[in-house]
């Protein structure tokens, strides 16, 4: 008996962008027609939310579907979809009714970590091209609070990790076993074409290791949290480990068997204009019958396998990263004025050189999160010979107060492991990450390809301090003491 499939649309599209994948499946699989299910919801209005669509997605299922609330269903979503089941798990499955509830989740392009074009989409240009038509309040608006959960680093997505792969209760969401959705994701290596791209780039946005909308190392689910905490000088807990005088944690892989499928040829676009007739469609149909891990690993290889053949004698994508960082105080406050710069030196040579570094984008609402995107094969890091070679590979962390009344701090044992100039207010702090890219590390290895890799810094914010008093506030001296 199959269940009930939902069609989860992305960003300013509508139900329309799944018909073609629906006709195909419902060809392919026989499907009953009644129980393929088109969502369709707003994304143009400035103060309509995710959590806002996740909630109406639930009563969808209730009130439209008539689907009761522990009765399954799979899931096919598009870009942004990805981002409305994810709210929609977080908040609407219970923990103890979800395992029976979502069984597969395919994701088309899913934009699980943002994407590099959110943060123009809300000029005045992204309003003009993509902005809602209908007259009335909501007319010419671009989705503002969409756009800011969409764009790279933002505040929701770093939330909403915490809640679904890093917070209480995670390995009951995204893990392996029945116990939790089977989820596949397949992703276009092509942009949206010459002259789009060209343009995009004129803008100044950052779109090589994606499908021209999603980069494919945040594609997947992944993922796993880096905790780098300096702002203590104590002695590290059995829980935690102590490397070049920080405290580190380091969290469990969030279903790492989630890889990403890079099929050529396709883009963000073209990825949603299937032929039934298709390999692409094949797999997708695949896909919502696998029941055990077993067959979960043999869809991998052999969807992997799929996407070398049609790529044929095309070079393979390169390899990317993705780093969400973001730097705290001890207060819990974001620092907001800071940057990162690799350097690595081989071995035989004597001075380091810079590591290219694609992107570091800031989140505009709260710049102390930033998303960095590394082209590891570009930088010889997915390179086992090349790896093997490294002498030293060392994270320089800049951050600046613009103030001479407070800096930043990074404490360890022995004492301050930043440089810091009272003056300006600027600090420097140098992570030696050499360690990390050993394949053999037990505690972690830093480079992992097409993947997203959470990472917090946290620094004490110190008053500067002159003679005995600190600047920015302080006892005068008593007259009378003076006098004496």
């Amino acid at each position: 008996m199959t269940i009930p499939l939902v069609l989860i649309h992305g960003y300013s599209d509508s139900s329309k962008g799944f018909k073609l994948w629906r006709e195909a499946l419902i060809q392919k699989r026989n499907l009953d027609p009644a129980k393929v299910h088109l969502l369709n919801y707003v994304s143009l209005a400035n103060e309509v939310t995710i959590r806002d669509i996740a909630e109406g997605f639930d009563r969808a299922l209730a009130k439209e579907a008539g689907l009761a609330t522990d009765e399954p269903f799979d899931a096919i979503v598009h870009s942004t979809g990805m981002l409305v089941i994810r709210a929609w798990l977080t908040r609407f499955a219970s923990m103890k009714g979800r395992p029976n509830r979502l069984r597969h989740l395919v994701a088309l392009a899913p934009a699980t970590n943002g994407s590099p074009v959110a943060h123009k989409g809300r000029s005045w240009m992204g309003a003009l091209l993509k902005g809602s038509k209908d007259f009335g309040p909501d007319f010419m608006e671009a989705g503002d609070e969409v756009l800011l959960a969409l764009e790279l680093a933002s505040r929701f997505t770093w939330d909403l990790a915490e809640r679904d792969m890093f917070g209480d209760g995670n390995t009951d969401r995204f893990k392996k076993g029945p116990d939790s959705p089977y989820v596949f994701t397949i992703c276009g290596d092509s942009g949206l074409g010459e002259v789009a791209d060209f343009f995009t780039g004129v803008v100044g946005t950052k779109i090589d290791g994606s499908d021209g909308v999603v980069r494919w190392a945040g594609a997947t689910l992944n993922s796993r949290r880096l905790l780098f905490d300096y702002t203590e000088r104590t002695e590290p807990s059995i829980n935690t480990g102590a490397a070049n005088g920080m405290i580190t944690k380091v969290s469990e892989w969030s279903n790492q068997d989630n890889i990403v499928v890079l099929w050529p040829r396709l883009n963000h676009g073209t990825i949603m204009k299937p032929k039934s007739t298709d390999s692409i469609v094949s797999l997708v149909s695949e896909a919502l019958d696998v029941k055990e891990d077993k067959d979960f690993n043999a869809w991998n290889e052999k969807a992997t396998k799929a996407a070398k053949d049609a790529r044929g004698s095309q070079e393979p994508p390169a390899s990317w990263q993705q780093f969400v960082i973001r730097v705290v105080d001890e207060r819990g406050d974001g620092v907001n004025d800071w940057t990162i710069g690799l350097v690595v030196k081989m071995k035989n040579q004597f001075s380091y050189k810079a590591v290219n570094v694609d992107d570091l984008h800031p989140y505009e609402k709260d710049k102390s999160y930033r998303c960095l995107h590394l082209n590891l094969t570009e930088a010889g890091l997915d390179d086992k010979q090349v790896l093997e070679n490294i002498e030293a590979f060392k994270m320089n962390l800049y951050m600046n107060t613009n103030s001479s009344y407070v800096v930043y701090v990074a404490q360890q044992l022995e004492g301050p492991a930043s440089s810091e100039n009272t003056i300006t207010g600027m600090s420097e702090l140098t992570v030696d990450l050499t360690k990390w890219l050993k394949p053999d590390n037990k505690e972690f290895v830093l480079t992992m390809p097409y993947t997203t890799t959470f990472v917090e810094f946290r620094v004490n914010r110190d008053l500067t301090v002159s003679g005995n008093q600190a600047k920015v506030c302080h006892l005068e001296p008593l007259e009378d003491k003076a006098r004496q």
